[in-house]
């Protein structure tokens, strides 16, 4: 599987600190944690992105497989997904980006959070689309997709 075009020679990183804040990218040895934020936290990401419809009918043995499709496109730099933790690497959220499939120099960037934690969302939101207009980014406008 080759690199998505506009992140071809480009190395995104596994792991980020932002603020307080750590990336962690997305994978198969996560699925029982991932799990368990998502079924608890169904309202917050149908709040902050309600044209899904996902996680509806997911089951441990479905996202073990959502987990292996996030894994394989990292490490093919196709798409990135990642856990933000805190600095104890209590489970917040996930973030993921998604280039443009249309050939357009854009990403579409979503996050969702985990329930109890929603209150740590704008700090969040600006250190994580500032690092995505930082250098070690490619040049695309980032598309926010969720509230």
């Amino acid at each position: 599987m080759r690199p998505h075009p506009f992140f071809q020679g480009w190395k995104i990183p596994k792991t980020h600190k932002l603020g307080g804040f750590n990336l962690k990218s997305l994978g198969i040895s996560e699925n029982e944690r991932d799990y368990s934020a998502i079924m608890e936290s169904v309202a917050n990401i149908h709040s902050a992105a309600p044209q899904l419809t996902w996680p509806k009918g997911l089951t441990l043995e479905k996202n073990l497989v959502d987990l292996a499709w996030h894994q394989k496109e990292f490490e093919a730099q196709r798409s990135f997904a990642w856990i933000i933790e805190d600095g104890s690497a209590e489970y917040l959220g996930c973030a993921y980006v998604y280039p443009s499939i249309d050939g357009s120099r854009s990403a579409d960037v979503a996050w969702w959070w985990r329930h109890g934690y929603r209150a740590q969302h704008d700090d969040f939101e600006n250190l994580f689309l500032g690092w995505l207009k930082s250098e070690e980014w490619p040049d695309l406008e980032y598309r926010k997709i969720t509230k």
